[in-house]
């Protein structure tokens, strides 16, 4: 587990962090924070400077948030289309709905598919958001830890097998969802019906 940091500001002391962090400013709480950083530090606790950036051992280091996550994808599935002179994607939340649950069955099952045992099929996933579509596809791929990774695989496949990109780049789809769940990735392209 990688620690949260923090870098060390005017009038910080390493009570005021470890009652920020633990919200315990006693002497077993800065401590802990001193140990984890003597190296840095020194000999003498006191001794800690402005622009310091310590570890802070036992809190974890913040993960991205799906919402930064999706709109990354969206975005880098974008400059992808925008290289082929396609108008670019718009985020739909009914479509997202779909890909954040289907890439939360991959991740549950431990299994990347199209259509997981038991569940519905794309069209039946879309269509019960209540989204209306004329026309839909679907990308999927695991273990990629970022979402520069993700469309890297699928924007970089090579015909004839190149499936996935031919979703980003078709000029048909207008809308987009995103669904992550660690490191099961989702996207639904759709065009909706008027």
């Amino acid at each position: 587990m990688v620690g949260q940091t923090y870098t060390v500001k005017q009038g910080d002391f390493l009570s005021s962090i470890a009652q920020q962090f633990y919200g315990d400013s006693s002497e077993a709480s800065w401590r802990r924070i001193y140990e984890a950083n003597k190296a840095l530090i020194g000999p003498d606790p006191t001794q800690i400077k402005v622009g310091m950036v310590l570890t802070i051992p036992g809190v974890s280091a913040p993960q991205p948030s799906n919402n930064n996550i999706v709109n990354r994808v969206l975005q880098l599935t974008n400059i992808e289309r925008s290289k082929a002179s396609l108008p670019p994607l718009k985020l739909n939340p009914q479509l997202t709905a779909a890909a954040q649950t289907h890439s939360e069955n991959m991740a549950r099952s431990r299994s990347i598919s199209h259509q997981l045992p038991g569940e519905l099929s794309l069209g039946d996933r879309i269509s019960h958001t209540g989204y209306k579509w004329s026309e839909i596809a679907e990308n999927v791929a695991a273990g990629q830890k970022t979402p520069e990774q993700a469309v890297s695989v699928w924007i970089n496949e090579v015909p004839p097998n190149d499936g996935h990109r031919r979703n980003i780049l078709n000029p048909n789809y207008r809308e987009l969802g995103v669904g992550y769940s660690n490191n099961y990735w989702t996207q639904d392209f759709a065009s909706p019906a008027y």
